[in-house]
């Protein structure tokens, strides 16, 4: 059966079931992996020690959002969390294509021999962790969303070095029968209307079985227009003129998005469990989601069709019991995601057209048909990538009441990445493309495998009943490879065809023309964890932390570049967890030192301006993180979050990298070198200050129940690039404010809500970049990615 089969059968499932509509995701039974917390009714118990805890209890800075909280603030996607947390902050590229960050240290890449990121992305169990897209799952019963700041490497390990991303779902319940469906029409200013469907059931098969299904379709209109591009510029060699009139259009960044879960839980005894589940999603995507200021506001000029098709699934084992009083988890998946891309990259041909004129071999222009005749050297992105991972770990765990506890384990995860990156010049002649592969002028064609291993343990141990010291290690080894190719065609350059490894030419037909790469990379090591927290009176928890995370190792396309070692973080950490005047008041938050040593950078080659991942020095973040809850009444809440951070690089980042740091040392073949950062420079992609805040009111309307909310959010400037110079011509991400706004009533079973996000309609900027060298094309090349243009919802709903 196709996945997509199952998938769309748990919507109809789902949405058959009910005939009424219903407003608001409201709380169904809470997971099972809750149902041994010993939490009051509105306490949050979160799982970031791999047992079930009050959050109040944590020693960790942790921020979750439950059912409750994620209805209430209208998450359906990652932009929509992402910012109520206070030490996130990201880069996105549209639906799908964010870069993640913690405490504003942000060097990541989006290559596909890169760095791993420096957040792990977790679904359940299960780590979906990707380079440079990170994982966009549909918000709706979900049972919370996790933020863990600061390195999580003992219990999380791999790419949990900066922090690490949870959105567990809610799980089957035999308790009872329950369900919701809702509704929601949608418009966004300056675009088109939109809306979602949802719902959820679930269904008890006995005393000792539940099943559990979800199923959601989503529409949001676009608000991007392509405009015509200035008449009569031409293409110097062949005298092309640069023409988009026939993708002219108004609103082109449309999405569609649909999917479904299903999860069956069966109870084997009195103490063991076994829950089954599949989840899956595809999102189609039109147009670009950033506008050209040079161009006008929401306005760009395109000149290739662009489209973003982004698929996954995900089947899950999770096995609980009980080997005498200690508690036995084994959790299994497998994920796969496959996502294509297409993106005009037809101003760099024109630079390179431009530019090269006088070498017009060399990159981009003096191209010809099989005729002869030069042709428009307008160029189109192609990628393809099929991203799979496996994942297995079985872990035990001794009763919660004892006064030594410990947690250990044992992990294993496989990750494969097919990577197929293509330019290609339509109607480009056989001879000048890349070797069985009609129209590429240059390939990205690459596999790689990232094996990782580790056994890991955390000890608690109280001391006195108010004060515990926990301990924790995992010890790591990674094992990673990439063959494939990379370059021009052997007669055009002399990257590509021309490194081609002997026996491999011809061996792959039309998949690619050989291997020029074929790297490996391995290396372990040990990971610790130190924490001591001292329960200062009843609701005051102190604590102080000394951990460290790691980002394994890696390899770089270029055959003579050298494997990148692994990038370490060493976290020092404070923090307080509070609550006053009865609970009315809770009060936690941070104070941080986290130091990076042998930090992976992306820097320019001294042959042929290829990209290498490099161990380019060391940087350093501090500041402090809280968050506040106040509730003076019955009825009316006050909620703020906010960050304040200081992250540098503490070494000089020069353009060709050399174990001295010294930028004055040319490079190996002798080119001169140049300073791109000096030491003291902000890492960019994140602010240095973020603060959220929110206020609601329930009151009494007649005989319904009412709500009144306002949320508002600050981000100060981001800088565009970690090179000065360039930074300097891109410009920052300006600061910005904005709110939200809603409202609503309910009646037993029924809601409706009316929400309008961004209510000032600020054009905020999620991310800004070039579609060309800033340097040479100029500031008509900088793009914006904003924040969506004022968002008016209103949903309608039914639980049941």
């Amino acid at each position: 059966m196709d996945r997509w089969t199952w998938a769309g059968g748990a919507s109809l499932l789902a949405f058959a079931s009910v005939a009424h509509v219903h407003a608001q995701v409201l709380a169904g039974p809470p997971p099972s992996e809750d149902s041994t917390a010993t939490g009051a009714p509105g306490e949050i118990v979160v799982t970031a020690q791999k047992r079930a805890q009050k959050l109040q209890d944590v020693p960790l800075s942790i921020v979750a959002l439950n059912t409750e909280a994620l209805a209430t603030r209208n998450v359906r996607t990652f932009n929509d969390y992402a910012k109520f947390l206070p030490s996130v902050s990201y880069s996105s590229y549209g639906p799908g294509q964010a870069e993640v960050y913690f405490r504003g240290l942000s060097n990541g890449n989006r290559l596909s021999t890169g760095s791993l990121p420096t957040v792990g992305v977790y679904l359940d169990e299960q780590p979906v962790t990707t380079i440079g897209t990170t994982l966009d799952v549909h918000i709706y019963d979900i049972a919370r969303v996790e933020a863990l700041a600061g390195p999580q490497g003992t219990l999380f390990g791999a790419s949990s070095e900066a922090g690490t991303l949870r959105i567990i779902t809610n799980k089957p319940d035999t308790k009872a029968f329950s369900g919701s469906v809702d509704l929601t029409a949608n418009k966004v200013a300056h675009g088109m209307p939109g809306g979602i469907a949802e719902s959820y059931l679930n269904i008890p098969l006995s005393s000792h079985a539940a099943l559990r299904v979800v199923g959601f379709y989503q529409y949001d209109g676009g608000y991007i227009d392509n405009v015509r591009a200035p008449k009569g510029v031409t293409y110097p060699t062949s005298g092309a003129v640069r023409d988009n009139r026939k993708l002219v259009g108004k609103d082109q960044n449309s999405v569609e998005a649909y999917g479904g879960r299903a999860a069956l839980k069966v109870d084997l005894d009195d103490n063991w469990t076994a829950t089954a589940g599949v989840m899956g999603q595809r999102q189609t995507s039109n147009g670009n989601f950033a506008f050209k200021p040079s161009v006008g506001d929401l306005k760009t000029t395109r000149f290739f069709p662009e489209a973003q098709k982004d698929e996954w699934y995900q089947a899950s084992l999770a096995i609980e019991g009980k080997l005498g009083s200690f508690d036995l988890t084994y959790a299994g998946a497998y994920f796969e995601r496959k996502a294509a891309y297409t993106s005009d990259y037809s101003d760099y041909a024109y630079l390179y057209d431009s530019y090269y004129a006088s070498t017009p071999d060399y990159f981009g222009n003096n191209f010809k048909d099989n005729a002869g005749r030069l042709i428009n050297p307008a160029q189109i992105v192609s990628q393809d990538e099929r991203f799979t991972k496996q994942s297995h770990e079985l872990r035990i765990a001794s009763p919660a009441t004892d006064r030594l506890r410990i947690v250990a384990g044992l992990f294993y995860q496989r990750q494969t990445n097919n990577w197929r990156n293509l330019y290609t010049v339509p109607n480009l002649a056989d001879a000048q493309s890349v070797t069985g592969l009609p129209g590429v002028n240059y390939a990205n064609i690459q596999f790689r495998t990232d094996r990782d291993y580790a056994a890991f343990a955390e000890a608690a141990f109280d001391i006195v009943p108010t004060l515990t010291l926990t301990g924790g290690l995992r010890a790591y080894k990674y094992d990673n490879n990439v063959i494939g190719f990379f370059g021009f065609n052997g007669t055009r350059s002399a990257v590509g065809e021309a490194l081609c490894f002997p026996g491999t030419v011809g061996a792959y037909g039309t998949q690619r023309p050989c291997d020029n790469i074929n790297t490996k990379a391995t290396g372990s090591g040990v990971r610790h964890k130190l924490n001591l927290s001292w329960k200062a009176a009843p609701g005051k928890l102190l604590y102080a932390t000394w951990s460290t995370g790691f980002r394994p190792g890696g390899i770089n396309r270029r055959p003579t570049a050298p494997p990148y070692a692994v990038e370490t973080l060493t976290n020092y950490e404070v923090g307080w967890k509070t609550s006053w005047l009865g609970g009315k008041v809770l009060f936690n938050g941070a104070l941080f030192l986290e130091k990076l040593n042998q930090a992976q950078f992306a820097v320019t080659s001294d042959q042929n301006g290829i990209t290498d991942i490099v161990n380019a020095g060391r940087a350093r973040s501090k500041g402090i993180e809280a968050d506040l809850t106040v509730m003076p009444m019955r009825g009316l809440s006050f909620q703020a979050s906010g960050t304040l951070v200081d992250a540098e690089i503490t070494t000089d980042l020069c353009k060709y990298t050399n174990a001295a740091f010294d930028c004055t040392i040319p490079s190996a073949s002798g080119n001169p070198n140049e300073l791109r950062a000096p030491a003291g420079t902000r890492f960019a992609g994140s602010p240095r200050f973020k603060l959220s805040a929110m206020t609601r009111y329930e009151f009494s309307l007649g005989k319904l129940d009412a709500f009144m909310q306002a949320a508002a959010f600050h981000q100060s400037s981001v800088s565009s690039s970690l090179d000065v110079a360039e930074a300097r011509l891109i410009g920052h991400q300006p600061t910005y404010t904005t709110v939200d706004l809603s409202a609503g009533v309910s009646r037993e079973t029924w809601s409706a809500s009316l929400t309008v996000e961004n209510v000032g309609d600020k054009r905020a900027q999620q991310s800004r970049s070039v579609t060309c060298s800033i340097s040479i094309c100029g500031p008509g090349s900088i793009v914006v990615y904003p924040l969506r243009p004022r968002f008016v919802s209103l949903r309608l709903g039914r639980r049941f």
